[in-house]
């Protein structure tokens, strides 16, 4: 069995369906099931004198036959000469119309062409005739020919109990059809007719109540005192039963209306309906619901398809097998066993010597009528056995189609394959033509949007087949997941490093991705060569052309490892940097081996704004930002968490270190393994409402009394990972080379979000961009650096910081927006005229001084009040650049993401959420260097459904 379960997958994984080639369907289609189930059916049960009809029968008289249509019910006793043709050769209705389509046709005959039924109850026949002539004929039973009381149930040693309805022939006449109702409520038998056939009746606390047109009504007392027998002892039938833990029934489909679903009801008069009606009896119609259980119970029940088998595991065909080879005895038991009463009736009935007392007569005849319809009973389910033996060479070719399609759609789950078989031999019996499901489609789809779409209706079939899928799951142990070759194929260390754009400027330092640094840390060796060029040198695009990326030869940590062996003869291993052009080299041998992205520190000198004071006066740092000095140094030492004395108090917290709050006081552990309470600056910072923060925290865990209890750092200014050199092998050279805090940040943001993206239940790019709040910011920065007049797409702030930056015209409110300093530090640098008033403001911040009325700019705290505007330049650019880089990588991220929905498309799992953590545990290893297993993530797959 395990072998099969995986030749199946592996068929549902490889092989895409065709929507439309399903043999079974074809054969279901191409059958007709209604001349079939109407024979089967066979015997349609005695009337009070009505007229009664197969399932199918009345239901075709009820789409086709119109309102008025003249109805003649002939007398019992007809004379030869009145019928003027042969009724054998008159069609039947049901062999005339096979689909909806001819429904429609004929009710449009029977519309426009004068129509009338004839019903010949000494022939069991309707007659439609079209034009004055026999179109077609349906079988039908009317009332007795002679009077009798029903009886009901006839126990030993108690009074009968008799129909109180007189069970008479039916009266002939001429008439003309009223009407057709789906819910005949009869006055007569209102408390077994009030709920329609087929309605649910469902336990509500302590109330039963029944469903009709989506209302919900109290269930009369006699229903619920029958329901809560035993099933044996049930007067009224019930499908679709469900039950409780402790067995006690809390649904099901009620099946005890006499008269069925569809009533044909006719009229002398017009306007009141006559007391007798066509219809098929509702015992009739279950037992028709309940043979079309049963098939389908054998044509999917698992295992072979031998005929005896599968008949010994369906209970109510092994009770009709058991009838069909001793029905004679059954027969004479019935008899030998019946009530003395019965017994008389019936011998009086064979010797012609019924009482002359007209209501003895009457109930003679009904114990004979009981007798004789149990033993019809007898021969009607012992019918049903014998003709499916007969027939089983069509119920098993159609068993093996089955089979096959419900492969081919990939539907696992037997109880939702025993729903749609069902489902498909009902709507033959009501003319209709059953498709391939829909949902069936939506697996097969290749949409995210389709797959994905909520449905209530397939809310159930999903579970059930979620649940087969994970059996295949956790019996299969070498199945293949298309996602785990996708994502191992797909370089996310290039795309991370692209995405991240700018890497921002530096005091001096050189700022390499979060990435690089880590390749850097672990690939120098101590003493390798670096070279800085000054800004003057350039290295263009075209001259490292052919010199692939670090992360295009690193993508899995054994090609880390296997690098670090080329890395290890210290004098073979040269880097060149040049700060203007952003390329980082490293030459192995003296040839290019790998380029980088690299920032230096600003061509130019100046303070960095740290804040502002409270008067909104701008506040630098004791620092100069410069330029990257260039020279030949070599690798002196390699540090995580470098600790720096100038930047103490952010870099003695080690990069993604856990800050706990203990005691009301914020501490950490350094990573020499001390607890330290936390510095007043960032405890200060830490107790802030999280939008007023200037430093950066992540992954926060609160209580139970919803305050934070940890956080872990993200603020480190130096990164995790960092290469210190130096130029005569003993003094440290203050540069160092070293992502940041913010980067890593930024770097890990971009993950999740993209993660959002790719795991969106939506198709186009733009539409998976509602999965991300971030993402459709950055898409909002790309529309509006194509067009920076735009005033719809970010704040103000940023909009008119970017525009003063660019030289660009500012409106007033822009102008009203930004601080006065940021726009004489600009015009100053554009050697434009400041007005007085610009003046003396930069004068009143100490950012210039007047002397004899001379104004002296401090040109280094100027570039900085620049700097600071820049910085949200920045931020708008490397926004549009995320959403750019996203868009021009997406048709390979949508082919990555078609593997993962082929893996949740045939495993029938269509959770989101799912797909959404499962990506991000694999994303998440992946951008951590780690070759995905198939085994790994089919046991990750089985924990995250489970």
């Amino acid at each position: 069995m395990k072998k099969w379960l995986m030749l199946v997958f592996l068929f549902l994984l490889f092989g895409p369906v065709e929507a439309s080639d399903y043999p079974a369907l074809d054969l279901i289609n191409s059958t007709d099931l209604v001349s079939y189930f109407n024979d089967y059916l066979g015997f349609v049960y005695d009337s009070h004198g009505c007229l009664h009809f197969s399932p199918a029968d009345i239901y075709l008289l009820s789409k086709t036959i119109p309102r008025g249509t003249e109805l003649e019910i002939k007398p019992y006793v007809q004379k030869q000469a009145e019928l003027t043709f042969s009724a054998s050769s008159v069609p039947y209705l049901v062999d005339l119309i096979k689909n909806e389509t001819d429904i429609k046709r004929h009710q449009a005959i029977f519309s426009q062409t004068t129509t009338q039924l004839v019903v010949y109850p000494s022939l069991g026949v309707m007659v439609v005739m079209v034009r004055g002539g026999p179109y077609a004929k349906v079988a039908v039973l009317a009332g007795p020919q002679e009077p009798f009381s029903m009886a009901q149930e006839v126990e030993p040693g108690q009074p009968v109990q008799w129909d109180f309805m007189l069970t008479t022939p039916t009266d002939p006449g001429r008439y003309r059809v009223l009407k057709f109702t789906d819910h005949y409520l009869s006055n007569a038998y209102y408390q077994n007719t009030i709920i329609p056939f087929g309605a649910w009746l469902v336990k509500q606390g302590d109330k039963w109540t029944f469903e009709e047109n989506n209302k919900w009504y109290q269930v009369p007392a006699t229903i619920v005192v029958d329901l809560n027998k035993p099933e044996a002892k049930r007067f009224y039938n019930y499908y679709d039963v469900n039950t409780d833990a402790a067995g006690r029934v809390v649904a099901a489909r009620y099946a005890g209306h006499d008269f069925g679903q569809e009533v044909m009801l006719w009229t002398v008069d017009g306007k009141n309906y006559y007391p007798e009606m066509g219809y098929a009896a509702g015992v009739l119609r279950y037992e028709q619901i309940m043979l079309v259980k049963d098939l389908v119970h054998i044509l999917t029940v698992p295992g072979d398809d031998d005929f005896d088998h599968l008949i010994a595991q369906n209970h109510n065909f092994s009770f009709y097998k058991e009838l069909a080879e001793h029905k004679t005895k059954y027969q004479q038991d019935l008899l030998a066993n019946a009530d003395p009463r019965v017994k008389k009736a019936y011998t009086e009935y064979r010797e012609n010597r019924l009482p002359r007392n007209q209501q003895s007569r009457y109930q003679a005849l009904g114990l004979y009528h009981y007798l004789r319809f149990n033993q019809l009973q007898i021969d009607k389910q012992a019918y049903w056995y014998e003709k499916l033996k007969k027939d089983w060479r069509f119920w098993q070719d159609l068993r093996v189609k089955l089979r096959s399609d419900f492969d081919h759609m990939r539907i696992l789950s037997l109880a939702n394959r025993q729903n749609l078989v069902e489902g498909w031999l009902t709507d033959r019996l009501h003319f209709k033509t059953p498709e391939a499901p829909g949902y069936v489609k939506v697996f097969a789809s290749n949409s995210y949007t389709e797959f994905f779409k909520p449905d209530e209706q397939m809310a159930l079939f999903s579970a059930r087949e979620k649940q087969e899928m994970l059996k295949v799951l956790q019996k299969t142990t070498d199945l293949k997941l298309a996602t785990v070759d996708a994502l191992n194929n797909y370089n996310f260390g290039v795309l991370l490093n692209d995405i991240l754009g700018d890497l921002y400027k530096s005091h001096g330092c050189l700022h390499v991705s979060p990435r690089n640094s880590y390749f850097l840390f672990t690939l120098l060796p101590i003493g390798a060569q670096i070279t800085i060029y000054g800004y003057d040198q350039k290295l263009s695009a075209e001259q490292v052309a052919d010199v692939p990326a670090m992360a295009d030869l690193v993508d899995f940590n054994d090609e880390l490892e296997k690098l670090k062996t080329d890395f290890s003869v210290t004098s073979e291993v040269k880097v060149a940097v040049y700060p203007s052009s952003g390329y980082w080299v490293i030459y192995l041998k003296d040839k290019p081996l790998v380029k980088m992205s690299v920032r230096g520190g600003p061509k130019e000198r100046f303070y960095s704004l740290q804040g502002r004071n409270k008067a909104g006066q701008p506040l630098f740092e004791d620092h100069l930002a410069y330029p990257s000095t260039p020279g030949n140094y070599r690798v002196f030492r390699k540090e995580e968490n470098y600790l720096s004395s100038i930047y103490y108090d952010t870099t003695i917290i080690p990069m993604g270190g856990t800050i706990y709050q203990r005691a009301g006081k914020w501490v950490f552990q350094t990573k020499k393994g001390d607890w330290k309470e936390l510095l007043p600056g960032v405890a200060a910072d830490l107790n802030k409402p999280e939008a007023s923060r200037t430093y950066t925290y992540y992954d926060p865990v609160v209580g139970s009394s919803g305050e934070v209890e940890s956080v872990k750092w993200g603020s480190q200014p130096f990164g995790l990972y960092t290469v210190q050199t130096s130029k005569d092998g003993k003094t440290l050279h203050p540069e160092l080379i070293h992502s940041s805090g913010d980067l890593i940040m930024e770097e890990r943001q971009l993950v999740n979000e993209l993660i959002k993206v790719l795991a969106a239940s939506h198709d186009q790019l733009d539409d998976c961009l509602t999965s991300s709040q971030d993402f459709g910011l950055y898409k909002a920065c790309y529309g509006f650096i194509k067009e920076p007049s735009r005033t719809d797409l970010i704040q103000l702030r940023e909009r008119a910081t970017y525009r003063l930056y660019f030289n660009l015209p500012l409106t007033s409110e822009e102008v009203a927006a930004l601080p006065v300093d940021i726009i004489a530090a600009n015009k100053l640098l554009r050697n434009q005229l400041l007005t007085a008033a610009e003046e003396t403001v930069l004068v009143k911040e100490g950012v210039a001084n007047k002397r004899s009325g001379k104004f002296r700019p401090d040109l280094e705290k100027i570039k900085g009040l620049q700097f600071d505007g820049y910085q949200y330049v920045v931020m708008i650019q490397k926004y549009a650049h995320h959403y750019e880089v996203l868009k021009n990588n997406w048709p390979g991220l949508s082919t990555l993401r078609q593997a993962l929905l082929a893996d949740f498309r045939n495993f029938v799992l269509r959770d989101p959420l799912l797909l959404h953590n499962f990506l991000r545990e694999l994303m998440l290893k992946r951008t951590r260097l780690e070759r995905l297993s198939q085994q790994d993530a089919v046991k990750l797959l089985q924990e995250m459904v489970k």
